[in-house]
């Protein structure tokens, strides 16, 4: 099942909101058809009702990205509506602030299974999706500059990162013999739900002001202040262009300065 005399079909996955919401609109506008998969399916939707009110074709599609057999379902429902995807970025995850010394096993277990269980099952399925029906692509995984380094707070997320980058390297390795580029991209700190709620979480730990919490964030990076998750869609959309072709394995920050790996 492919998508030949339709445009390019592009799966975003933590679609809702954020970078994912961010990078569906930005794949739409440079001409893809999108399948938003979001555990969240209702807000998903939402978003992809702004995709077709510009103009492009977009599916919401509930899925539980560290399922096998709900990313496998996902899969295929895109499939049989839109095509085969060419296109992926998975956006999906989740932190939570906690020290180390306080880290519940099961918040290790939920943040590697959703972080890291779910970019390998929906990259696997993807691209297994792409060879079978003979197409190129191109996918980008959402790390993050935490993967870089340690995070006393968020050992986690931080593992569940620096694994996406080494995920990334061994899939575009396996994939290059079918054309498909597998490239990776790490943030900073953007201005999405997700660090509004860390940096509340932080406030509580540390018993410091939100206000005063941000400003130490913003002081750690030269450029001054957060990104934006357009900025970060945008790069995304550049990565799954014919422009860099020839670009796959690579983990790019897009950090403000705040990370020089």
């Amino acid at each position: 099942m492919t998508n030949r005399s339709g445009p390019p079909v592009a799966v975003v996955t933590g679609a809702a909101a954020g970078i994912g919401a961010a990078t569906a609109r930005a794949l739409a506008e440079a001409g893809h058809a999108v399948a938003l998969w979001d555990l969240d399916e209702a807000a998903a939707s939402s978003v992809a009702n702004l995709v077709a009110g510009a103009g492009r074709e977009a599916l919401a599609v509930g899925v539980d990205v560290g399922d096998h057999d709900s990313v496998h379902e996902a899969l295929t429902r895109t499939r049989q509506r839109l095509g085969t995807p060419t296109a992926v970025v998975t956006a999906a995850g989740i932190m939570a602030v906690h020290p180390f010394l306080e880290l519940p096993v099961d918040s290790w277990t939920t943040t590697l299974r959703v972080n890291l269980t779910g970019t390998f099952l929906v990259l696997q399925a993807c691209a297994s999706a792409m060879a079978d029906d003979g197409l190129p692509g191109a996918m980008v995984a959402i790390s993050s500059v935490a993967g870089r380094g340690p995070r006393a707070d968020a050992a986690d997320y931080a593992a569940s990162k620096a694994a996406v980058i080494s995920v990334v390297r061994s899939a575009a390795v396996a994939l290059a013999p079918h054309r498909i580029r597998v490239n990776a991209l790490c943030p900073g700190m953007v201005d999405t739900p997700m660090t509004q709620r860390n940096t509340r979480r932080r406030a509580e730990v540390e018993s410091r002001s939100p206000d005063d919490i941000a400003a130490s964030m913003l002081a750690k990076i030269p450029l001054g202040r957060l990104s934006t998750p357009k900025e970060i869609a945008d790069i995304a959309t550049l990565l799954i262009g014919e422009n860099f072709n020839y670009v796959t394995g690579q983990a790019i920050n897009i950090c403000g300065g705040l990370e020089f790996d």
